[in-house]
């Protein structure tokens, strides 16, 4: 199956259990990945032939910061569920990366990975 991926997409959002990181917005980071047959654009050179990356930022973007989640698994649910519903795909993968999570301990970042089906809309 062919894909099409937007790799570490920063969005401001207030995502999160305490109140504290519902004061101000942190950056997350998001991997999408879009699974659909893409030989018909590799044929045709048409924008129209496939999806516009600026769509499925778009869409990302505006689904992510609708509302304040207090799980990015819940965040990241409503992506795979609004991209599954808008775009013509046979399989979405989203990854949500939270580097800012209140853990104590010495790690890079905190991540989900979601993997859904046309077929579980």
């Amino acid at each position: 199956m062919d894909a099409i991926r937007i790799k570490n997409l920063k969005i401001p959002a207030r995502h999160g259990v305490y109140d504290f990181e519902k004061d101000q917005d942190s950056l997350f980071e998001l991997d999408i990945e879009l699974r659909l047959q893409l030989k018909k654009p590799g044929s045709s050179d048409r924008l129209e032939d496939t999806i516009s990356y600026d769509d499925v930022v778009a869409n990302v973007t505006e689904t992510f910061t609708k509302k304040d989640y207090q799980l990015i698994e819940a965040a990241g649910e409503a992506i795979c569920k609004s991209l599954l519903q808008t775009f013509s795909l046979d399989q979405v993968i989203v990854r949500i990366r939270k580097p800012h999570a209140p853990i104590m301990a010495s790690l890079d970042t905190v991540e989900i990975e979601l993997v859904r089906n046309y077929e579980e809309v």
